[in-house]
């Protein structure tokens, strides 16, 4: 999906990955984390995602992902439900000239941050977790990542 950046410019074969721990301000601003600001260029979109977390898209993965969707039949109920899940709650959040993204209030509620956050990379977006929810994520993926690996034939 989209444009990808050499591993140069900070990103494993163009790909968003990496840990990184960050603060909200007052005003529910998140930094994109410095390595990925370049990625942001064309804008942000912060949306909802799997796990009560946020995912925040470059527009043009967000755009490839809306394409996506677009291919599917509209009348197909898992269909509906993932664009009502995702689209509803979708923000423009284009970067300010600190590499800042503002979530919006009901975003910040559902994914329950308050200051702390943990930003990590999974592929082709970044996902926003409240870091105590990461923490159990985490403990969940450890536990099955050998027998998902086993059955993924990796």
């Amino acid at each position: 999906m989209g444009n990808r950046l050499p591993e140069s410019e900070g990103n494993l074969e163009g790909y968003f990955s990496g840990e990184f721990a960050h603060s909200l301000d007052e005003k529910g601003r998140l930094a994109i984390p410095a390595k990925f600001r370049g990625r942001f260029k064309e804008g942000a979109v912060v949306t909802r995602w799997i796990g009560e977390c946020l995912a925040v898209f470059p527009s043009p993965e967000w755009s490839a992902l809306n394409a996506e969707i677009a291919k599917r039949p509209r009348t197909d109920p898992a269909v509906a439900r993932f664009r009502h899940f995702i689209l509803a709650g979708a923000h423009e959040a284009d970067p300010d000239g600190q590499g800042r993204v503002t979530i919006p209030a009901h975003l910040r509620e559902y994914a329950t941050l308050a200051g702390e956050a943990v930003v990590i990379g999974n592929s082709d977006h970044l996902e926003v977790w409240e870091p105590g929810r990461w923490r159990a994520q985490l403990a969940r993926v450890q536990t099955d990542i050998e027998r998902d690996l086993r059955d993924l034939g990796i």
